[in-house]
């Protein structure tokens, strides 16, 4: 919207931004300037270089988001600039991928100005024309600035460089010629130059004998070749092309030249120069090569590794040698110079020996004892004599003298040789004097380390000496057995565990008797890994979490949280502090949930531990237990991960669009499927920190075998019985209204049975299927007259109908009139023609029982024409009389009209017997 009231304005460009700088950077509430950019508009050569030069004043912020933006604009819904980004320093905005090679961010203390001042230049290289436009940095923090803008014009450059990559290589050999081309436009007036450099150095124009440039144009351009040998020590080696003459670097393309070569002055070295027994040195191999070079140590002419530093640990007298390293790559190999080693260590061996018998020494006689040294470098300046520990301060060489032994000289001797290096202890040697047991004394630290080694040294003064020492082990907890030297007193522990901790007594005793001395040895140990455990006070309505570590001496302990220090402090209600436990309790809040960390140290050491104690509902899952199947229990468990305990959870199901509550328990149970179960359903787990929700999980309920023969296959047999039943009785009603039309049509004239109609039996006869036949003859008396009637098939109506014949005979005469109807059409064209109605006369002749079969008289044929098709069913015709006659039917025969089928159907007809086989009626086949 202001792009387009700026438009109608008739403001320039560059006004229009200036404008909107302005607007939105008074909403900080300041018209100080926070941002400076000096330039206000360059113009660039495509291929260039730019630096945008600017400052800005920032705070304390450690946050702050700076951003470089090309032609930035406003948006006042999302209240944030936007365009193209050139630099950020935010995730959340990223630079644009087409700066990401291309442009640099110098920052730093600006030069001018206070510490509040600094630089925000950006520089960018190779110049596109697509790079026209404002430039404009944004400091986004506590303070929001935008700069003013900087219009940048990027024009065309007719001597823009190219260098032929074909010829470019990674590397080439000493002294192998090497060629390069760099070409630009046939419009520059000069052909583009080489110059020489080394990186950090003025570049030059090449001048070297070695080296050869030629010109030449071709192909529309102005190409400029350089051939060079090169040397190692052209290794490194700036070759830049540049158009003739200028002097702006942003236009050069540089190639670094990588000359291969073998490898030159390998120089080895020593740190530290004096090695002590026990320390470590490192000898180090420094030499120039192409490819690089591989380096390998020898000792005393014996190669050890292949390393560029060679660091020896825990030196011994034993590395003492002559150490060289040898440089080696493809092209050839050099030899550095030699180190020798010699490693100073102190006194070894240092041993308390007697110069005189002291086996049976008595008060008076002179004590000499020897100090002996195995070995040293450098020597031995100085010994010192220890008797049960003390220093003795008047016996500083190596044999120690005593002229006149007294009851107090009696104990532990040993000495210590000194020299530059260490000093080193000897054994102890006891010297004792023959007199009851006492002044009994235990040598040895009372308070040792966990882990190390600790001798105890009981002694006594007695005569004659003791024969026995015993040691006990008493503390609270429990009492150790003990591995001692029942003659000589002394107790070794060799690795001290925290069990050891508690009172010793040494008893000393001889032939006379004997004495006891007790010392308490405390052990020393580091902190334990702190245990954290959080726990609801539900009696207080608070969390509690505590803290537990062992130690000896107590640990300090110091508990810290996701929230700060002073926040922690206006949260927990109390502190309880005890050995080395403490407990703080907390009101929880949302802040507070995170991770926890428990720091103890004390003299010994420090440890702690990190445990996320509180924390809202996370990798909530749901688990499916049963079958997705109508009429079946299906059972949806919500598991999840939470500190403290979960204080509810929700079940929702998402179906259709639809959001309803399924459930509020762990477990949502189904006891019945039904398909109106299926949909989505999430848990959603909530503590007093917050609340987490599960994936959609999809229930599909499937209908059951059960389900499918109710609802699927019974409703199927219903509806194709339903469907058979209109079936049959719409076939029945067709059926009956086509008898009701023939029954008039289809009759015996002047029937002789007054009782019973011939006409309605025939009709039920013929066209009753096969059941309703067989229960209408069942439910008639039987007959003595067996009747057998035709299959009657006849074809469609033709046009051409005869007239009916006529015949009379003696007595009597029947008509029959035969009418065969199909359709409404065809019944309205038979009323029109004549021709339909087919007479034929019959002649009837009681005889007696004993007449024969040619005193019959047989019918007449019937001829008929164009009756209308209507197929008849094979029925057996029983006669409802008990007639005595037997009737003979003459042929009818149809005459087809030519071209129209003729199908056929015969059916043998069946006969009823009676007990009377007297009469007997037969009916002639009906050929069609």
């Amino acid at each position: 919207m202001l792009n387009t009231l700026y438009r109608q304005m008739m403001f320039p460009e560059s006004t229009a931004f200036f404008l909107i700088v302005l607007v939105f950077s008074s909403g900080t509430g300041s018209s100080e300037e926070l941002i400076k950019v000096t330039e206000t508009q360059e113009t660039k050569a495509e291929g260039s270089c730019v630096t945008i030069a600017c400052t800005y004043k920032h705070g304390y912020d450690q946050n702050i988001k700076l951003l470089w933006f090309k032609d930035p604009n406003y948006d006042r819904d999302k209240k944030s600039y936007t365009g193209t980004i050139v630099y950020s320093n935010a995730d959340d905005r990223p630079q644009s991928p087409g700066y990401s090679s291309r442009v640099e961010f110098i920052t730093g203390k600006a030069e001018e100005a206070t510490d509040y001042w600094r630089k925000c230049d950006l520089k960018i290289n190779d110049l596109q024309k697509s790079d026209s436009g404002n430039y404009s940095f944004r400091i986004d923090s506590d303070t929001k600035y935008m700069s003013k803008a900087m219009n940048l014009t990027v024009t065309d450059n007719r001597c823009k460089l190219n260098i032929d990559p074909s010829e470019m290589k990674d590397s080439v050999k000493e002294w192998d010629e090497f060629s390069v081309r760099c070409s630009t436009s046939d419009s520059c007036p000069s052909n583009p130059e080489w110059i020489l450099h080394k990186p950090g150095q003025e570049p030059k124009r090449m001048t070297s004998p070695i080296k050869e440039i030629t010109e030449e144009n071709n192909e529309g351009k102005k190409i400029t070749k350089l051939k060079i040998k090169p040397t190692w020590e052209d290794d490194n080696m700036m070759l830049s092309c540049r158009p003739a003459k200028t002097q702006d670097s942003c236009l050069f393309k540089n190639i670094t030249l990588s000359v291969e070569y073998k490898p030159k002055k390998a120089e080895a070295t020593v740190r530290p120069v004096d090695v002590k027994e026990g320390d470590s040195f490192t000898l180090s191999c420094t030499s120039r090569g192409r490819p690089n070079v591989t380096m390998s140590w020898f000792k005393n002419g014996i190669k050890k590794t292949q390393l560029v530093e060679w660091r020896l640990h825990d030196v011994k007298p034993e590395d003492n040698g002559e150490y060289y390293c040898q440089a080696e790559n493809k092209h050839g190999e050099v030899q550095s110079n030699i180190i020798r080693i010699i490693v100073k260590y102190g006194p070894k061996d240092v041993r308390v020996t007697q110069a005189v018998n002291i086996s049976n020494l008595k008060e008076g006689n002179e004590l000499k004892l020897n100090c002996s040294v195995g070995g040293s470098n450098p020597a031995v300046h100085q010994f010192n004599w220890y008797l049960n520990g003390s220093h003795i301060k008047q016996q500083t060489n190596q044999i120690l003298f005593i002229s006149q032994i007294r009851p107090e000289d009696k104990g532990s001797y040993h000495c210590n040789a000194i020299n530059s290096i260490k000093t080193s202890q000897s054994n102890s040697l006891q010297v004792s004097i023959k007199y009851l047991p006492h002044q009994i004394k235990i040598d040895g630290e009372t308070s040792v380390k966990k882990g190390s080694k600790v001798m105890f040294n009981c002694s006594a003064d007695a005569n004659p000496p003791p024969n026995s020492y015993s040691w006990k082990h008493t503390s609270i907890s429990e009492s150790l057995p003990l591995s001692f030297s029942k003659t000589t007193g002394v107790l070794t522990i060799d690795t001290v565990t925290i069990r050891h901790a508690g009172t010793y007594a040494c008893t000393v005793t001889n032939d006379i008797g004997g004495k006891e001395k007790s010392i308490n040895v405390t052990v020393l140990y580091a902190p334990s890994k702190p245990m954290l455990a959080m726990k609801s006070e539900k009696e207080y309505g608070v969390i509690s979490i505590t803290c537990t570590v062992e130690s000896s001496p107590e640990s300090n302990l110091i508990v810290s949280g996701p929230s700060d220090l002073r926040s922690m402090r206006e949260n927990k209600m109390n502190i309880s502090k005890s050995d080395n436990k403490v407990t703080i309790y907390l009101n929880a809040r949302e802040s507070d949930a995170g991770v926890y960390k428990c720091t103890a140290d004390n003299s010994e050491g420090t440890n702690h531990t990190e445990e996320e104690l509180l924390y809202a509902p996370k990798n909530v899952s749901v688990r499916s237990e049963g079958k997705q199947m109508t009429r079946h229990e299906l059972t949806l468990a919500c598991n999840t991960q939470s500190k403290p305990t979960p204080s509810s959870y929700e079940w929702k199901k998402i179906f259709n669009g639809e959001l309803t509550t399924a459930g509020r328990s762990q477990k949502l149970h189904f006891h019945s499927l039904q398909t109106a179960d299926s949909g989505q359903y999430i848990c959603i787990v909530n503590n007093i920190i917050g609340e987490a929700k599960s994936l959609p999980v999809n229930i599909k309920v499937k209908l059951g075998s059960l389900s499918v023969l109710y609802q699927v296959i019974f409703p199927i047999i219903l509806l194709l019985i339903l469907i058979a039943l209109a079936i049959f009785l719409l076939r029945r009603k067709i059926i009956k209204g086509s008898q009701n039309n023939s029954r008039e049509n289809l009759a015996m004239a002047d029937a002789a049975d007054s009782s019973r109609g011939r006409t309605a039996d025939f009709y039920t006869t013929l066209h009753s299927p096969g059941p309703a036949r067989a229960q209408v003859s069942s439910a008639r008396p039987a007959s003595n007259t067996q009747q057998v009637y035709s299959e009657i098939t006849l074809p469609q109506m033709k046009q051409g109908c005869a007239k009916p014949q006529e015949y009379e005979e003696y007595s009597s005469i029947n008509y029959v009139t035969l009418d065969f109807r199909r359709q409404h059409e065809l019944a309205k064209r038979a009323s029109d023609d004549s021709s339909t109605a087919i007479y034929s006369k019959v002649f009837k002749n009681k005889k007696s029982q004993n007449s024969s079969e040619s005193e019959l008289h047989d019918y007449e044929n019937v001829s008929s024409a164009c009756a209308p098709k209507l197929p008849l069913t094979s029925t057996d015709w029983e006669s409802d009389t008990s007639e005595e006659d037997e009737v003979k039917y003459t042929t009818v025969s149809c005459t087809d009209k030519p071209g129209v089928r003729e199908p056929r159907k015969k059916s043998s007809s069946s006969s009823g017997t009676t007990s009377s086989e007297e009469d007997r009626t037969a009916y002639s086949d009906i050929k069609t």
